[in-house]
């Protein structure tokens, strides 16, 4: 007795990757950036640990409590400085938007002269002073100012920190690739042990 054997099923054929879907999986490096902006109640806090710890110890040796009004003062500012803190979102703009923006800002004669001096081969493919706060406003998603003039009155009443770690963010996503790493085996052992599988 012959028994017939069913034909193998017929795998779905993909359709064929068109650039309209590779464009459609397009997304640009983001990035928060939590700014504290009272940073004289951000700089007083690290001294007033200090003289708290200080105060403890002077409590201890002389029955005293100086240590409350210290740690009552140190909440207050870690209050203020909370209170300040912003989160700043800023998305890398396209490479012709990157190329175009640093075209706009050229370094300066000057600035040219001063890498010339310290040796350097290359001059500055920008200046810092303009092209730092167009891309950091060209790449910001939220908040948005109101206009230019809004962004650039901001920008002025930065702290050389403040400006440092924004600046530094939006150079920073501009040139991060999409580079993977392994699959994360944590992440797979814990999905495995509540019995989900993992692909």
């Amino acid at each position: 007795m012959t028994t017939s054997r069913k034909p193998p099923a017929r795998r779905a054929v993909k359709p064929a990757l068109t650039f309209a879907d590779v464009r459609a999986k397009i997304q640009r490096p983001r990035r928060a950036v939590e700014l504290v902006m009272n940073a004289e109640a951000a700089a007083e806090i690290g001294a007033f640990e200090e003289l708290l710890d200080r105060a403890q110890r002077h409590d201890e040796a002389n029955g005293t409590e100086t240590a409350r009004d210290v740690a009552k003062r140190l909440q207050e500012l870690e209050s203020q400085a909370e209170d300040s803190r912003v989160r700043f979102t800023l998305e890398a703009i396209t490479h012709r938007a990157y190329q175009q923006l640093r075209a706009e800002h050229p370094p300066t004669k000057e600035q040219i002269e001063a890498a010339a001096k310290r040796g350097g081969e290359d001059e500055p493919a920008f200046d810092p002073d303009t092209f730092a706060p167009a891309l950091v406003e060209a790449q910001l998603i939220e908040p948005k100012p109101a206009d230019s003039e809004e962004f650039a009155a901001f920008w002025d009443a930065l702290s050389d920190g403040q400006l440092g770690q924004l600046w530094g963010a939006a150079i920073q996503i501009q040139f991060q690739t999409g580079e993977l790493g392994p699959p994360s085996q944590a992440a797979a052992d814990i999905l495995r042990s509540f019995g989900m599988a993992t692909g």
